[in-house]
Formats: C-alpha cells, structure tokens, sequence
C-alpha cells in the first residue's frame, strides 16, 4: 500500500501487512497487537487504548506517546526523554540508554546499580534498597530516612543534616561541629622546685572546659603551699582558690577552681621560707 490513507470505516482481518511507507495513520482504538512485524510506518499519532506486548530493539528518538494501555516488554531500546511519567509498577529488566527522567516518581528501586551519569531532577525517590551509589556530589538531603543501602563512596559537597545509629567504619570526616562525648585533657609537669614567693606554673585556657583540677604530689622533703589564679585577660589574675596548706612532704591535694573565667593558673612556694621542696604536678579536665 503506497501513499495510502484510511479515514474511515473498519479492518477486521488482514494477513501480514509488511510496509507501510508514507500512510498516515490517525487513530487505532481498542486494537490489540498480538503479533507481525510492523517495518516501517509514516506518522502514528494516536494509540489510546491498545496493547503493545513487545518492542525488541527498537529506538524512540521523538515525538510523544500520550496514552497507552499496557506496554510489557521494553528490552533493548533506547529511551531518550520521560516527562512528567509515574511509574508504579512492573519490571524495567534491560534497557540500553535512559537519558533525562525529570518530573517522574519512582516508587521503588531493588538491586539496581547506577555508576554513572547525572540525576539532576526526580520527583520522589521512595526506596533504593540494595543498589550502589558511587558518587554524590552538592546534594543536601534534609529529611527522611535511608534505612538500608549497598555501598556510598562518595558524598563530596553534600550536607548531612541527621544520621540516627548510623556507624562509620572508614574514610574521613573533615568537618564536624560536635561530638557529643565529652574529651578528656591531662596536662603534667614534673619535679618543680619550690622558692621562697608564689610562682605561677603557665595558664591553662579553661573557657572551653566543663571541669578541671589541680592534682599535687609533694614529693620533697619541705613542706609546700599551693593556690589556684583565675584571669578573664590573661595579665591580671585573682586569688580563687588556695589549697589544703601546708601540704606535708610526701602528701598529695587537690585544688579545684571555684569560679570560671577563660585563663586558670596555679601557683606554689614553700611553707616555710628557705625551705624548698619538689612538686609534680598534674591537671586533669573534661570538655562540654
């Protein structure tokens, strides 16, 4: 049939229609394709209600398919644009290339890998339960719940806003604004001589510490006395806290601040005047 064209009326039983080459083919309602080869066709502008039950090899490059009734089997060919499409349901086995899935939703994705390529707009992404994500990059993921995943391998400018009894076994977190356990700081200076006046040992910086103490061993053979210096610049410090004094040769105390400014000293000398003796000293503090 050459340059053919059917308006009107009905075709009800045809043999094998090999070439179709410039008809035109306006509407087709309610028809069923069970099987045959349709070669070559003109324009096909309307299948509404029809069963297409398989399409091997095939490449779509263009034009717009805007209703159908089911379509089975797409194995080979090549997709190269769904707008506004909802998928709900069936199996996608094999398809050569899918380039631009926009306003679409996916309801459900098992056992898929994607490695490459740019997702760069999807309506809702419900479920990607065993597949591989390689490479995420510049995405904010602000609520929901990612309950199970292959594996991640990279999630490079994104931003992670709640991760519930999640554990990380590798790799490397460069940025972090809290740790919810506490640290903990020793810091221990040995074999002090003490003199005749108060000698500061250098301050501590305690205004990011929750708590922190002066642990003292008098190891020399003189009795010692201790206090604890507070300063809020660094220069002009007040008398917070003095010690258990005199500390006895070989007796140990503890000297703990009782207010909270940013810089914290302490401060030692003999008990009695020429005198001297040996100190250790070691502070000890927790983080917030």
């Amino acid at each position: 049939m050459l340059g053919a064209t059917i308006t009107a009326g009905t075709l009800t039983s045809a043999g094998t229609i090999t070439n179709i080459l410039n008809g035109t083919i306006t509407s087709v309602l309610g028809a069923t394709i069970t099987a045959g080869t349709l070669t070559s066709a003109g324009t096909i502008t309307d299948i509404l209600n029809g069963t297409i039950t398989s399409v091997l090899g095939a490449t779509i490059t263009a034009g717009t398919l805007t209703s159908a009734g089911t379509i089975t089997d797409i194995l080979n060919g090549t997709i190269t644009s769904v707008l506004g499409a909802t998928i709900t349901a069936g199996t996608l086995t094999s398809a050569g290339t899918i380039t631009n899935i926009l306003n679409g939703t996916i309801t459900s994705v098992l056992g898929a890998t994607i490695t490459a390529g740019t997702l760069t707009s999807a309506g809702t992404i419900t479920n990607i339960l065993n597949g591989t994500i390689t490479s995420v990059l510049g995405a904010t993921i602000t609520a929901g719940t990612l309950t199970s995943a292959g594996t991640i391998t990279n999630i490079l400018n994104g931003t992670i806003t709640s991760l519930l009894g999640a554990t990380v076994t590798a790799g490397t977190l460069s940025s972090v604004t809290s740790i919810s356990q506490k640290s903990f700081i020793e810091q221990s200076t040995l074999g002090i001589t003490t003199g005749n006046t108060y000698t500061p040992l250098p301050a501590i910086t305690t205004g990011v510490l929750g708590v922190y103490s002066f642990f003292i061993f008098n190891s020399g053979a003189n009795a010692i006395n201790t206090r604890v210096e507070i300063s809020a610049d660094g220069t002009n410090y007040f008398v917070d806290t003095t010690g258990d004094n005199p500390v006895a040769a070989g007796a140990t105390d503890v000297v703990v601040a009782a207010r909270f400014l940013k810089y914290t000293r302490l401060s030692y000398q003999s008990a009695v005047p020429g005198s001297p003796s040996t100190i250790n000293v070691y502070f000890n503090a927790q983080g917030t």
